[in-house]
């Protein structure tokens, strides 16, 4: 009963636990991205990891930026104009590794809605499906399988 237990309870936390230990290049991707995202904010920068996502050479991650002594951070030395300071600003970043490095993709640091919950808009399914598990669209649709549907041959 007990190993019925843990199996259940594992299981509940997988989700949390996903980004956090089940991504050897974690550290690789953290730290291709960490340069382009300072540069934009003028400051350092920690992520705080909601999801990761790997699938072949492409990574996808979503989250929060905190300073590195885990404050907010000042979105005053970022460039005038650049986030709305009353709105969410969620982390979005995309990367492909190309020739054994990681490269930036395209990223939002400053989204007040999950970028995801407009596919349609940004073309779609640009990356492998895998990208999304886990990720819900808009009207709560699994990004994943339904990336997988329409890749599927008619």
């Amino acid at each position: 009963m007990r190993a019925l237990s843990l199996v259940v309870v594992l299981y509940l936390l997988a989700p949390l636990l996903h980004a956090e230990s089940t991504v050897p290049e974690r550290k690789q991707i953290l730290d291709a991205a960490r340069p382009a995202i300072e540069r934009v904010l003028r400051q350092p920068v920690q992520f705080v990891v909601d999801r990761l996502n790997v699938d072949s050479d492409w990574a996808l991650l979503t989250g929060e930026l905190r300073q590195t002594s885990g404050k907010p951070i000042d979105w005053r030395k970022a460039p005038p104009g650049f986030c709305e300071p009353d709105l969410d600003k969620m982390l979005w970043l995309v990367l492909a590794k190309t020739h054994g490095r990681w490269r930036v993709a395209q990223f939002e640091v400053c989204a007040a809605e999950p970028p995801y919950w407009y596919l349609d808009e940004r073309g779609g399914y640009l990356w492998p499906c895998g990208l999304y598990a886990g990720l819900r669209g808009g009207e709560g649709i699994d990004l994943a399988a339904d990336c997988r549907r329409q890749a599927a041959p008619r």
